[in-house]
Formats: structure tokens, sequence, C-alpha cells
């Protein structure tokens, strides 16, 4: 049998011995050949060089000339006889299933109406959304020039195009595709294009978008939706922008559950989508303003679960305390602590609805940010999306978003040690809470019987004990001043909004003097034990501390001679701690070490011994 010619043979032939005239006798280009031969052969080699540009100038006809060879070849072999070839030996055939068609043969004929109902997919918020003339222009001088090359006769044409580009062109290419039935293909690539799938792929591929632009959205892989929001971003699927917002609307909820990477790239998508559009005040509901380039705040995270903040996950409460750092007790009740500050949350969110304090105003306030704005961060976008200069509200956490949640946390790990039976109380300033708030807490854990919940035994058994250590640290909190919440700053209401009070005096987070510490006589814990048995260079570095306070430079600088690093000077001294206080004594916060605070009393012994010795 005969075979055919292959264009790959060609194009080498052509750039290494196309100065020969090898690739045109392939071709059966005879006399172009002795041209060829003639010219190097009388030049005795000098224009070799001209000849072998002229073989590369006609790789850009090998296209041609390999398909009229196959038309010739094919003409040919139709006026042959259909003889029988008998071969020497016996070939099993296995019956394969018919195929559907091929994507190509369903597309849609001009003229026909879109295989969706554009109007039942755009959603009223964003139908006034249009279309900026600068995309709708480029957009279709691409169309043309696609139309253009599958009518445009065999000619030399040079290009250069992107695999961005190329995509836009194959998405305008298969925009009327649809298929009616296909079998899921798993699919795995990041910055999916088109010439990522295989065929298998493609069916699959049509076959969900045309059912999910029709409201059935079929469980798939993340790769297929993130092409179709390629699709949208660049306007190569639809020209209309209220369509591909809202369909990229409608795809994130649909799938935002079953895709939970998704959120990470449709959202800012989408916002960047609106910001292009100028609709800034829509790009808010997205994000603008909520999270900066640097990385994501607090801000959006609140809005999302701003009926409910308890349901915030608890990481993202630890990322925002301030001045906290995790002690014995935490390290080893840390899900209890964690089940009262969610009762906490609920009840202090609860008080201020009722008192009509609104926390997006307190712990949130707006700053008037103009940036350069980038747009469609990883995203195949392959028409002209320059940058811009924008100006926008961004919302920062205030101070007393950071120091109330702060002291929402500190008390309830005060109420889970007592719930624990521990009466050492972390301190907590309690004027940036609601008055009694503990014993509101105490009495909400007891009304809900929560006890179980954060793996305690009840205190608030029938059993007399119980309920008297209870009444009696409930009597303590009345007998304290009861502390007025403070006002809480107004929001400002845009870019131009005036604050009714630009000014405010926030309490300082000092520690009270009357707050609980650990006593010398505690039988807890053997002070005398662990001041005995500090070496004369570890009572020295302790008492040093200034305002339990000491920066990393001042301990190396104080240990130098010494030759010891700090970190396993403050080891050692943590150690005993732990042996005869059962808690670490100095922490690490910061740039700083740091007395903890429930040892202060025992620094401060310390301290008044070195002051006796000298």
């Amino acid at each position: 049998m005969k075979k055919g010619k292959s264009p790959t043979v060609g194009y080498l032939l052509a750039f290494f011995l196309g100065g020969f005239g090898a690739h045109l006798f392939y071709y059966q280009k005879y006399l172009k050949t002795v041209i060829y031969l003639l010219i190097v052969i009388f030049s005795a080699g000098k224009l070799l060089p001209l000849t072998m540009v002229l073989g590369w100038i006609d790789m850009f006809f090998i296209k041609k000339w390999q398909k009229e060879y196959s038309e010739r070849e094919e003409k040919v072999s139709k006026r042959l006889p259909e003889t029988p070839t008998q071969l020497p030996f016996t070939k099993e055939v296995t019956q394969v299933k018919k195929l559907e068609p091929s994507p190509e043969k369903v597309l849609l004929q001009k003229g026909k109406e879109k295989f969706y109902k554009e109007e039942d997919i755009i959603l009223p918020e964003y139908a006034h959304l249009e279309t900026p003339l600068y995309i709708r222009k480029e957009i279709e001088e691409l169309k043309n020039s696609v139309k253009a090359k599958k009518s445009s006769s065999p000619a030399i044409e040079i290009t250069f195009s992107t695999r961005e580009t190329e995509f836009m062109k194959d998405s305008i290419k298969y925009a009327d595709m649809k298929l009616n039935k296909a079998d899921f293909v798993p699919l795995r690539v990041y910055w999916t294009t088109f010439r990522d799938l295989d065929e298998r792929q493609k069916r699959w591929y049509f076959y969900w978008r045309y059912q999910a632009l029709n409201g059935n959205y079929l469980d798939t892989d993340l790769s297929y939706v993130i092409l179709f929001v390629y699709e949208l971003l660049n306007y190569t699927f639809n020209q209309s922008a209220a369509f591909n917002v809202s369909t990229m609307v409608r795809l994130r909820e649909a799938y935002k559950d079953r895709l939970p990477d998704l959120d990470r790239y449709i959202v800012p998508w989408i916002r960047d989508m609106l910001v292009e559009l100028n609709e800034i005040e829509l790009a808010y509901k997205w994000g603008l303003g909520a999270e900066p380039y640097s990385g994501l705040n607090f801000y959006q995270i609140f809005k999302e679960y701003q009926e409910d903040i308890s349901k915030i996950p608890m990481e993202e409460w630890r990322k925002v305390l301030y001045g906290y750092s995790e002690t014995t007790f935490f390290k080893t009740n840390a899900q209890r602590v964690y089940a009262v500050f969610e009762q906490a949350l609920k009840l202090f969110q609860r008080i201020n609805i009722e008192e009509g304090l609104d926390l997006e105003k307190a712990w949130f306030r707006p700053e008037e940010k103009i940036e350069t704005y980038h747009f469609f961060s990883s995203a195949v976008i392959g028409r002209n999306v320059p940058s811009r200069i924008i100006k926008y509200l961004q919302y920062v956490p205030t101070d007393y978003f950071y120091n109330e949640v702060t002291a929402l946390f500190r008390l309830s790990e005060n109420v889970a040690r007592l719930l624990a039976g521990i009466t050492r109380q972390l301190q907590v300033n309690e004027e940036l809470l609601p008055p009694g708030f503990k014993e509101a807490l105490l009495e909400e854990i007891k009304r809900l019987d929560l006890t179980e919940d954060v793996g305690l035994k009840s205190r608030f058994s029938p059993d007399k004990k119980i309920k008297n250590r209870f009444s009696q640290v409930a009597s303590k909190e009345k007998e304290g001043p009861k502390h007025i919440i403070p006002p809480r700053p107004v929001q400002t209401t845009g870019i131009d909004g005036e604050e009714t009070e630009p000014e405010l005096e926030l309490p300082e987070i000092d520690i009270p003097e009357n707050r609980s510490r650990i006593r010398l006589s505690d039988e807890e814990v053997d002070v005398e034990g662990f001041i005995s048995s500090l070496t004369e260079e570890e009572f020295k570095f302790i008492s040093t501390f200034s305002n339990r306070k000491k920066s990393i430079n001042e301990a190396e600088e104080q240990l130098r001679d010494q030759g010891v690093p700090v970190t396993i000077f403050v080891e050692q001294i943590n150690a005993k701690a732990e042996e005869y206080l059962e808690d670490v004594f100095i922490e690490l916060i910061g740039e700083e070490y740091v007395i903890n605070e429930e040892l202060v009393t025992v620094w401060e012994e310390v301290e008044r011994s070195n002051r006796h010795e000298n």
C-alpha cells in the first residue's frame, strides 16, 4: 500500500535541506528542485545561503502543497479498481459502539436562535450593565478575523498570537456549540483553554455548558467551570456584560459548596469585571474595599457572617486578638475556651442589637483609597485590559474591634477557668464590655445547659456547694462598679461623608490594680520553690525586666558574655516555672519578652528580693 506524504517531513526537509530543494523533490516539484541544485552547483556553493532562505520561505507553502498532493492522490485512488489484499495473518476486529457525531457537526447554523434564553439568565440587579464600546469593537474585530480565515483561499500569512488570543479565537469558534448527551471526563488543568481538552473532554464541556445555561448545574470538575468563566471574562461567548456577570453569579451560587476552591477565583473576578464597568457600588458587594491587595482583612469575613458572628471560623478570630498569648490552661483546654467564646459572641451581638448599637459601625471605619487596580489575576485574558487608578472606600478595623474582641476572648477563658474550678483569672478590660457581662455569660451557659458541650462537668447542678461557689462569683461581679459602654464611632456614608465624632478617646488597656493574680501562699503553686531553683544569672535576668517587659535586643545584650542563646536561657526558666508554677513564666510577644500576666506576683517577689540583696 502506498504511503502518503507527511507535512512534518516536508517542514524538516525545507528547514535543513531546503537549499538543495529536498522538500521540493519530496512534493514532486521536480522543475524547481533542478533550479535550486543548478544555482548551488554553478555558484560553487556561494549562493547556498540564498537557496536556504528560499527553502525556509517555502515552508509557508507546505500546507498548500500537502493539500494538493492529498487531493491528487485521492483522485487517483478513485480510478483504481478495488482489489482485495491477502494478509499473511488473521486480525481480530473488535466492534466499537458508534460515537455520536463530532461536536463540530452540531454547530448551530447562522441565523438560528441561541440554545439558551438570555433574558432568563440575566439577574435584575445586573440588567442595566452595558458592554463598553471598546470591548465590543475588539471582540468584533477578532470575530471578523476568524471568519476571514475560514473563507480565505490558501495564501502566505504571518501572524503572531499568544495562548490567550488563541483561546479567544477558539471561544468564538465554539460559542454556539452544544451537545445533547455526553459522559463526564475528569479535567484538572491550571489556566484551562480549549487546547488542553481532548475530544471526549470537549464533548462533556459542550454538554455541561448547555445544561448549565438551561438551569441544570451538573456535577463537574472545577477546571470546566473556570474554562466557561474565562469565556465570560473575555466576552467571546456572549458580548453582553449583563449576561456575563449574571452567569458568573449564578455559577458561583450553584457550585460554591460543591467546589470550595471556586470562590478564590470567581469572587475577585466578578468584582474586577464590575470595577472595569465602573460599577463601584456593586463591586463593594463583592469585596471591593474589604480585600486589600496584600491579603484578606476581617471586614469581608464579618459581612459574610454579620447575621451571626459566632459562626465566623475560630481561626479567623485568633488572627485579630490583640496582645494575647496562649496560656497553659488554654493549650490543654482550647476547645472549651472556644465553646465559651462562641456563646460570648452570641450574647455580645444580642446585647448590641437590643441597645441599638451597630457592630459594623463600631468595628470598622471607611478609609478613602486611591490605588492602581489590576484586573483578573490568574485568569486567561486575551483582550486588552489595562490597569487603572480608582478611588474607593476600604473598611478597616477600629481600635474598638481589636480591644473588644480581645476582651471577649480573655473573659471567655476566665469563664472556662471558673467552670473548671480554677480561681486564677486573666486580666480583662471589662470597661469595653456591657456591665455584668461575665455574670450574664455564666447565666447564659446555665440557661442553655451547654456545660457538656464545652467538655466540662456542670457547675450548675443541684449540688449546693457548686451552687454556692457560683453564687459567690456572681455576687462579686455585682459588687464591682458598673461601667457604661463607651460611645461608638459614627460610620461615614460615603467618600465625601463627614464624621460626626472625628476624635474619639478609647479607654486604655493597662492592667488594673485589682486584677486577679496568683497569691504567694497559693497551695496550687510553689512560688518559694521556683525562686529557690533560679540560678544567679536567671534571678538577675528576671529582676531586670522593666514594667514586665524586655526587648529581644536587651536580652541578647545581657546574656552576650555568658554565650547562651536567649531562647535556650528562657526555656530553662520556663521549664522550672512549669514544674513549680504550672505555667510558663516568660512569653515572647512580638519583639519583646513579657512576664506572664498570671505570674506577675512572682516577678514582683523576685524584684523585691533583688532590691533587698542590693
